[in-house]
């Protein structure tokens, strides 16, 4: 029989610990700050020191720098977040990724490699590490992946070293979802669709948006998404109210994906 939870604590995560990386901005930050609002104790991570800084430091949270694609920085960063909160972790939030539209016919091979030791080799780290504190938690933990609408459907052109990328972090959010679900490990992904947000921005400035996405009438609610709204479904993942979802990608794209 499932646990029974006060409908005003549904959404809350009081008294856990969390981890999320890209906090410095954007989705990541809005997401870091979202848990701390609802009460977990939160370690803000970004490659980028200043921006994770200010962004924990408005919410008087912890914060580290970061590369995930760095398994030593990797491994500091699960140090540090053992110490502070005594060997517990209760939810990850994997949101930071690399992302640079390039060439499809033109970009050197190591733009591919990039971009696949950010996305895919980065989420696979950190999972890695999440599971192995949470799977010696007796009610395991919660994982999130962010993950795009780009994995199941072309969005832009010049995208798909990207579309790649995200594609296998949902391969990965099935894979360790069904293999350590005995272990009470919840694992997810939330599929962005187009995202108001710097990184978005910078993406765009060398090669201006074609493709299905920037059709007429292709995101049917209106235009982009704001960071909040990912984060939010983030949290909807990471909260009491999904306890019996795992395994499921759920797309935040105003209707892309249907369109």
């Amino acid at each position: 029989m499932a646990a029974q939870i006060a409908p005003e604590a549904i959404f809350r995560l009081d008294g856990k610990t969390a981890i999320v990386t890209g906090a410095g901005s954007g989705i990541g930050r809005a997401t870091a700050t979202l848990f701390a609002e609802v009460g977990a104790r939160v370690l803000f991570a970004d490659i980028d020191a200043t921006a994770v800084r200010e962004a924990a430091l408005a919410t008087g949270s912890e914060w580290a720098v970061c590369d995930i694609a760095d398994e030593a920085q990797v491994a500091a960063l699960y140090r540090q977040a053992a110490t502070s909160f005594a060997g517990r972790l209760d939810v990850l939030a994997n949101v930071a990724a690399y992302r640079r539209k390039a060439d499809t016919m033109t970009m050197p091979a190591s733009e591919w490699d990039v971009m696949q030791g950010v996305t895919t080799r980065g989420t696979f780290l950190m999972m890695r590490h999440a599971i192995q504190m949470m799977r010696e938690q007796a009610d395991g933990g919660t994982i999130v992946n962010v993950s795009s609408v780009s994995a199941v459907r072309p969005t832009i052109f010049n995208n798909m070293h990207y579309d790649a990328a995200k594609a296998g972090v949902d391969a990965m959010t099935r894979a360790a979802a069904i293999e350590f679900a005995p272990h009470g490990i919840r694992v997810n992904s939330v599929q962005p669709g187009g995202t108001a947000s710097g990184g978005a921005a910078r993406v765009t400035a060398d090669l201006p948006p074609r493709g299905p996405m920037v059709q007429p009438g292709r995101m049917p609610l209106r235009g982009l998404s704001q960071p909040i709204e990912q984060a939010r479904a983030i949290l909807f993942l990471a909260s009491p109210a999904s306890a019996y979802i795992t395994g499921q990608h759920l797309a935040v794209d105003g209707g892309f994906l249907v369109s």
